[in-house]
């Protein structure tokens, strides 16, 4: 790893027990030694802690809606260089049936981080905002994949409130002249993700001799890019990005189904007799899928983590 800035930087991470945060604060860990990392987390239910023990130089257990516990963060600390914002309710099945602490969480919640980052901060630094492909809508069968200038059109609750999220973080740039970026990824796989996702459903339901539940008839299209690959494209966007939209993928896609049908494979399972279909989400998008070009060609970003059956492989073992 080409260590951009060798003197140690002052950083923050929100969501750091999570999934993406939580990997993102590995990945710091063990390519910049030297900087100096304080994560915010309000140890929820997706939660996971040990995941990054004995990682962060501080810690904070709260939640990013309380603005008076967020901003004695900033007033107790040296002024961040870099600010990752990972900190999100993503589960979207549970923005259909409470939307309410999606709106609070990362609408309210970032709102709170743009304020502290611009009155406290003192818009020093750089502000890393993590979105979502979702916040496009979705796409039909032979449809382009997005481009960031794609007009957002979010479909489900979660979907929308990031991308009233995303609309926060283009106003402070546009009238308080804020460093921020915006990166919308598509579908994350890889080590520590919680079991509500659709990967670790999938092996901890074939492991245990259930059937899978798939919606619909498993046709919807999704793009599958490892973690790791994503925040190796955030730490681009970081040291290297202007104040736009990035968008980071993969180029894998693939039905629902045909995730299912290589899961069983790697597993030694019958797709046919480890498969329910159930009655559809709601609003059910089809299919995303984002054109990357942008951040390949000006931040000379490439995706490593390319043998995705192989890295299934790997991935079983995580799960009981």
């Amino acid at each position: 790893m080409n260590t951009v800035f060798d003197e140690g930087k002052n950083i923050l991470v929100t969501g750091g027990y999570g999934f993406i945060g939580g990997n993102f604060i590995r990945f710091l860990r063990d390519n910049f030694p030297q900087h100096r990392i304080t994560c915010i987390d309000k140890d929820g239910y997706a939660s996971n802690k040990d995941y990054v023990k004995g990682l962060c130089d501080k810690e904070y257990k709260l939640d990013i809606v309380n603005t008076l516990e967020l901003e004695n963060v900033f007033l107790t600390n040296d002024k961040f260089d870099y600010i990752f914002h990972f900190a999100a309710e993503s589960h979207v099945d549970n923005s259909i049936t409470g939307p309410k602490v999606f709106i609070e969480s990362n609408v309210l919640g970032t709102q709170n981080m743009l304020e502290c980052f611009r009155k406290i901060n003192n818009n020093y630094g750089r502000f890393i905002h993590i979105s979502t492909d979702e916040v496009y809508g979705h796409l039909g069968f032979d449809d382009p994949s997005f481009v960031e200038e794609t007009p957002i059109a979010p479909r489900s609750p979660y979907a929308a409130s990031k991308a009233s999220s995303d609309l926060l973080c283009l106003s402070y740039i546009n009238t308080f002249d804020s460093n921020i970026s915006i990166t919308r990824c598509c579908n994350n796989y890889g080590p520590n993700q919680h079991s509500e996702k659709f990967i670790p459903t999938i092996i901890k339901a074939l492991k245990a001799g259930k059937k899978v539940p798939v919606y619909g008839e498993g046709m919807n299209m999704r793009e599958w890019i490892h973690v790791h690959d994503h925040n190796l494209a955030v730490w681009a966007v970081a040291t290297k990005g202007k104040n736009e939209v990035y968008n980071i993928g993969s180029g894998i896609e693939m039905t629902n189904i045909e995730l299912v049908d290589k899961i069983c494979t790697v597993l030694g399972k019958d797709l046919d007799e480890s498969v329910r279909f159930v009655e559809d989400r709601l609003g059910h998008d089809f299919r995303y899928s984002v054109d990357c070009s942008k951040i390949r060609e000006e931040l000379f970003y490439e995706p490593l983590y390319t043998d995705f059956d192989d890295q299934l492989k790997l991935l079983v073992d995580c799960y009981d």
